[in-house]
């Protein structure tokens, strides 16, 4: 029988003991889970980073795999527990939009308010619904509990998106959704938009990120251009990104998340 696996993202860091915590109550529960960390190293209290991160690595994973996250600064309020069910995986976390980017990438199915106490640890901390609510639910759910024995179904639930790319005839206009730990900065603009903006062999861009007006090479790899140079280049995550070689261009043109971007049509 393949062991049921629970995947971990969290904004907890590594010093503190909350995620140890969570992987023992698991364990009391679903002593043949595998427990994976996908990280515990999400910018604090940054649901869009964290909803990124999801995305982007969940896909990679087994069917039935349970993904649990908890980004949640909202703790302790009204805010509702979900459990997410799509077609191949299911999310659990707080319903403050951090589940949302992965799980509609995968056909959601159904949406279930997590309020049935009968799964929880007592007494429950107002500051630690990761330990007392979503690692308990989670590892009874990977025990093959029926999902509607944890609460009602929910479909007013709270969803982020992509920024909207805008496009006209001469220009794109975009954002930076995520930097990651080597600098590069990661757009919103998919290879598919560019590739029907600006064709399959486009070989530079002109672009305009914080009034720097850029002329770039389109690479495929990182050393196609000398060390220290800016470029860019479709990523694992198939966005374009704006990167330096073996350098960080978040540094190298001072950009942060969020910024705008101009990205020339020719």
């Amino acid at each position: 029988m393949q062991e049921p696996i629970i995947t971990l993202l969290t904004d907890f860091g590594e010093r503190d003991p909350y995620a140890g915590a969570m992987k023992g109550v698991i364990l009391s529960i679903c002593p043949n889970a595998k427990i994976i960390d996908l990280s515990h190293n999400i910018q604090r209290h940054n649901i869009n980073e964290g909803a990124f991160f999801l995305f982007s690595v969940t896909k990679y994973y087994p069917k039935n795999t349970i993904h649990l996250v908890v980004i949640d600064p909202g703790v302790g309020s009204e805010r509702k527990s979900l459990i997410i069910q799509t077609e191949n995986y299911f999310f659990m976390g707080p319903d403050n939009g951090v589940l949302s980017l992965a799980a509609t990438n995968d056909a959601v199915k159904k949406v279930i308010e997590i309020n049935n106490p009968d799964y929880f640890l007592t007494p429950i901390s107002d500051t630690f619904h990761g330990r007392d609510i979503f690692a308990p639910v989670a590892a009874h759910l990977a025990n093959n509990e029926p999902l509607e024995k944890f609460g009602p179904s929910n479909q007013n639930w709270i969803q982020i998106k992509f920024p909207e790319v805008q496009i006209n005839e001469t220009e794109i206009r975009a954002e930076i959704i995520h930097i990651d730990r080597f600098g590069n900065l990661i757009t919103n603009i998919s290879r598919t938009l560019f590739q029907k903006t600006h064709g399959l062999q486009k070989k530079s861009i002109d672009l305009i990120i914080n009034a720097q007006k850029l002329n770039i090479p389109l690479c495929s790899s990182y050393n196609q251009v000398k060390l220290g140079e800016i470029l860019g280049i479709f990523g694992s995550t198939e966005f374009l990104e704006i990167s330096k070689n073996q350098a960080s261009a978040a540094d190298a043109l001072n950009s942060h998340v969020h910024d705008r971007i101009l990205v020339k049509i020719s």
